[in-house]
């Protein structure tokens, strides 16, 4: 049976291991930052990681400092990891070129700019929300992004507890009945590996 939930929820590419996420090690110029985010493992425990990011030099000069749940240069998180704005390549002047052949098509560009700045994550399900936050640090160490609206613990804890039948993110229910919302975490706590 296929699984719900499309790229959003498919698992992470990333070694259990990776210190430094970058698709095109060694093809441009980075700077370092650091992500600092919530995961969950399969038995439905959610665990701290941190892992450095590399992006292009000139990023942070293009992505304004922001406050705790800002996103900020944060485009998206999803299960598999996180995803920062495409558009401030342009803002920096990152030209791809010498990363694409020059008879490739336009798609190749997007490709590039997709792979720039979209990380897979290691340590599982990556989760954000405003008890378990990714917050982006650039390489001065200034707040640059900071996600609490991706897939829920709840959503994490429901995708793992029904096998995939259950695609959801939760934030709406969490915002609209929190009581609620924590009931549900407390009833598929227990039970995600079963």
């Amino acid at each position: 049976m296929p699984r719900n939930g499309g790229n959003a929820f498919r698992r992470s590419q990333a070694a259990p291991g990776l210190q430094a996420a970058n698709n095109l090690p060694g093809r441009y110029p980075v700077e370092d930052w650091r992500a600092y985010y919530w995961a969950v493992a399969d038995d439905g425990s959610p665990h701290e990681q941190y892992v450095t990011v590399q992006l292009p030099t000139g990023y942070a000069g293009a992505c304004c400092p922001v406050e705790w749940g800002e996103r900020g240069c944060i485009y998206v998180v999803r299960r598999w990891g996180l995803a920062c704005l495409p558009s401030l390549l342009e803002a920096i002047g990152f030209d791809p070129a010498p990363l694409v052949d020059p008879d490739a098509p336009s798609s190749e560009w997007v490709r590039i700019y997709l792979e720039v700045t979209h990380f897979d994550l290691p340590g599982g399900f990556i989760i954000a929300d405003p008890d378990y936050p990714l917050h982006l640090f650039d390489p001065a160490g200034d707040l640059k992004g900071s996600c609490i609206s991706g897939i829920s613990y709840l959503g994490a804890l429901a995708w793992l507890a029904t096998g995939g039948r259950i695609a959801a993110d939760f934030q709406r229910l969490r915002r609209e009945a929190p009581d609620f919302y924590r009931q549900a975490v407390e009833e598929f706590g227990g039970i995600a590996e079963n």
